[in-house]
C-alpha cells in the first residue's frame, strides 16, 4: 500500500505540527505547550493497481511536441495542507486524561500550602532547629524543605527512566511533586517530634509518608498499580532516608 509523505496535523492551542503516523492515529497526544487532543486517524487509501495490468482500452494520444495528450496527474493536496516540520517533543499515553482544575491545580497547591503551615507550626518543638536564632533556625528550615523536593524529582526521574512513566506537562508534575513531598515531609517531621525522636518514632513516620506518597500518587497521576508503587518505593526510601539522618540529630 502506497503511504502519504508529509501528512501532518495542527495543535488546536498553538498550532504546532504533528506528524501522523499509525503510532499516534487516533489516540491521545500531549502537544509541549500542555495540550491534550487526539490525533485524526490514518486516511484510507486505495489498494495499488496491479503492476502488469495494462488498460487496452484506453490509449495516451500522444500530441506533435511529444507531450502526453493526457492531463497531468493532479498532486495529492493531504501533504499541501500542513507543510511537514520536524517535531521534536512529542508525548502519548491512552491514560492521559483532560486538564483538570482540581486535580492539577488545587490539591497540589492545598497540599504545598498544609505541610509550609504544618512545618512552621512544628518550628518551636523541632529539635534540629536552632530556636536561639530565628534567622538561621528558618534557614535550616528552608534547606530540609528544598532537600525533600529535590528527593522526590530524583525519585521520579528515576522512576520515569526505569518504568518509561508518562507524569504529564513538567510544570503541572512539578507543581504536585513539590505539594505532595512538602506535605509529607511534614507530616512524618510531626510524627517523630511527637513520638519524641525514638525508633518507634521514625517506624511511624516512614508508614505516613508511604501512605500519603500512595494516595498522592494513584489520586494526581495516571499510574496502573505496579507505576504506582514502584515509583512510591523509590521516593519513600529516598525521603524516609533524609527524614532519617536530619532528624536523628534531634535525638
Amino acid at each position: 500500500m502506497t503511504a502519504f509523505a508529509s501528512i501532518n496535523f495542527p495543535c488546536p492551542d498553538c498550532g504546532a505540527l504533528f506528524a501522523l503516523t499509525p503510532q499516534v492515529a487516533a489516540r491521545k497526544i500531549q502537544c509541549p505547550c500542555g495540550r491534550i487532543f487526539t490525533a485524526p486517524p490514518m486516511p484510507q487509501l486505495p489498494p495499488d493497481p496491479e503492476p502488469y495490468a495494462v488498460e487496452t482500452g484506453r490509449i495516451e494520444s500522444v500530441s506533435p511536441s511529444g507531450s502526453s495528450g493526457a492531463a497531468e496527474r493532479p498532486r495529492s493536496t493531504l501533504g499541501d495542507l500542513y507543510p511537514y516540520r520536524r517535531i521534536t517533543s512529542l508525548t502519548t499515553d491512552d491514560r492521559e486524561t483532560e486538564f483538570s482544575l482540581a486535580r492539577d491545580r488545587v490539591i497540589p497547591i492545598v497540599l504545598l500550602l498544609a505541610g509550609l503551615a504544618l512545618r512552621m507550626a512544628e518550628m518551636p518543638f523541632d529539635r534540629t532547629l536552632d530556636h536561639t536564632n530565628l534567622a538561621e533556625g528558618l534557614a535550616a528550615m528552608a534547606f530540609q524543605i528544598v532537600l525533600s523536593v529535590a528527593l522526590m524529582l530524583a525519585g521520579v526521574l528515576t522512576a520515569s527512566k526505569i518504568l518509561a512513566i508518562n507524569f504529564g506537562p513538567v510544570g503541572t508534575a512539578v507543581l504536585k511533586l513539590t505539594g505532595m513531598s512538602i506535605f509529607a515531609w511534614a507530616a512524618g517531621a510531626a510524627v517523630v517530634i511527637l513520638l519524641q525522636y525514638n525508633i518507634r518514632a521514625f517506624v511511624m513516620a516512614i508508614h505516613v509518608i508511604f501512605i500519603i506518597y500512595s494516595v498522592t500518587f494513584w489520586t494526581l497521576f495516571s499510574l496502573d498499580l505496579q507505576e504506582a508503587i514502584l515509583t512510591v518505593a523509590i521516593c519513600a526510601l529516598l525521603q524516609n532516608a533524609a527524614t532519617m539522618v536530619i532528624f536523628s540529630s534531634g535525638k
